[in-house]
């Protein structure tokens, strides 16, 4: 069986973790590492435990991927390529079966019931849940949150090549190219002014599988994508041999998510005052932690992402790419919206439209270095705003004009 893992370079001790404890429980199993970055000059392949390395930006999923680099933070890029990634491998290995892990996740045991369930189901999903809460602070935590986020945590997803798995990843593919979103509540009034709030990345959309195909397993097995967000009913313990079971169940792997921001851990010691049954998860959760400085943690966190900067080496503030991602009518106008060369460049344009915005969001006085108008395009340009400026269109077209006059 295939497994999958997308990344950028900071993440690489997570995913050596979890395609190391995959190999250990599964040796039958192989292991892609998707990556959406550069790898290290001294990287070395033949020592990892990755079978192969795929760089997503050269799938042919893109209309234009630099466009699509710029105008997607991290969180939301690692995402989008998982449905490509899918398909990829099933095209290029004759893969039968793939199954997607989180880079943040630890196997502690063979993930059988994926495998055998993939043989009479086209995919299988995890919930977040499956039990209802009972004190107010989990239900508003937890189910309250599930509603806004997604009913199924998407760092595990299993599809098989039939027809139905690939339509599957074929229609959700689509629909992250287009709207694969991580909802930034500083930027609530743009977002809902595009119809565009309520979305979180690739998850959300997998709510709507039951309306729109028929071949899934919702697997409800407690030892499945055990995290944060369950253990208020999941108890795990610990044989004598030293296994870990999750209500009396095997657990197959452990979700840190968090874990690097102190919130996996802030919300265990809330989980083991509530239910002291779950103390357990603690030790787990120290154990991850020494394994990803055995990894190379401290080496690789602070690596910057390969699409981290402009042109011209400026750092490129998260407030920008989401503009762009909102405004999708921009797409074809800036095919590289990296490159500040040029007087018609996306930084000029979006400092121009969203200026005074971005300093009310973000309190930070934006210093129009690369915009330099004539007193003529100046006054053209207030006149074009005062007669045009709903017509976005008509609006950059003629901002095409004034650039080329300046």
């Amino acid at each position: 069986m295939y497994f999958f893992t997308s990344i950028t370079v900071n993440y690489i001790p997570k995913a050596r973790i979890v395609a190391t404890t995959l190999k250990q429980c599964d040796p039958d199993a192989i292991f892609i590492l998707a990556l959406s970055d550069n790898l290290p000059a001294d990287f070395n392949k033949d020592t990892e435990p990755f079978d192969e390395i795929l760089f997503t930006d050269e799938l042919p999923i893109f209309d234009n991927p630099k466009s699509f680099f710029f105008r997607h933070n991290i969180t939301e890029i690692c995402t989008a390529v998982k449905p490509g990634c899918a398909l990829h491998i099933m095209d290029k290995y004759s893969a039968d079966k793939v199954c997607y892990l989180d880079p943040d996740i630890a196997v502690f045991s063979k993930l059988s019931e994926v495998e055998e369930s993939l043989d009479t189901y086209s995919m299988v999903f995890t919930p977040h849940t499956t039990i209802p809460e009972e004190k107010e602070n989990y239900i508003v935590g937890n189910e309250i949150l599930f509603l806004k986020r997604g009913t199924n945590n998407l760092g595990f997803f299993a599809v098989k090549n039939n027809d139905e798995g690939r339509s599957f990843l074929s229609w959700w593919n689509k629909r992250v190219m287009m709207f694969c979103l991580d909802d930034d509540c500083t930027m609530k009034e743009l977002l809902e002014e595009h119809s565009l709030m309520g979305l979180f990345t690739d998850q959300k959309w997998i709510d709507l599988v039951p309306s729109f195909f028929d071949d899934y397993l919702i697997l409800k097995h407690p030892g499945y994508n055990v995290s944060t967000w369950n253990l208020s009913h999941r108890i795990i313990t610990k044989s004598e041999s030293g296994d870990y079971y999750v209500n009396g169940q095997p657990l197959r792997f452990f979700h840190f998510s968090g874990v690097d921001s102190g919130a996996h851990t802030a919300v265990l010691n809330q989980l083991v005052e509530g239910y002291p049954k779950t103390a357990l998860t603690l030790e787990l959760s120290k154990w991850y932690l020494n394994q990803e400085e055995k990894c190379g943690q401290s080496t690789f966190k602070n690596m910057e992402w390969k699409y981290a900067r402009y042109s011209n080496g400026e750092l490129i503030p998260k407030i920008h790419r989401k503009i762009m991602l909102v405004r999708r009518d921009t797409f074809k106008y800036f095919d590289d919206p990296f490159e500040i060369q040029g007087n018609f460049c996306y930084y000029n344009w979006m400092i121009g439209e969203y200026g005074e915005y971005i300093e009310q969001v973000t309190g930070e006085h934006i210093e129009k270095t690369h915009c330099r108008d004539s007193t003529f395009v100046r006054g053209l340009k207030k006149i074009v705003k005062f007669f045009v400026k709903e017509d976005c269109i008509l609006y950059m077209k003629l901002k095409k004009i004034w650039h080329t006059i300046k």
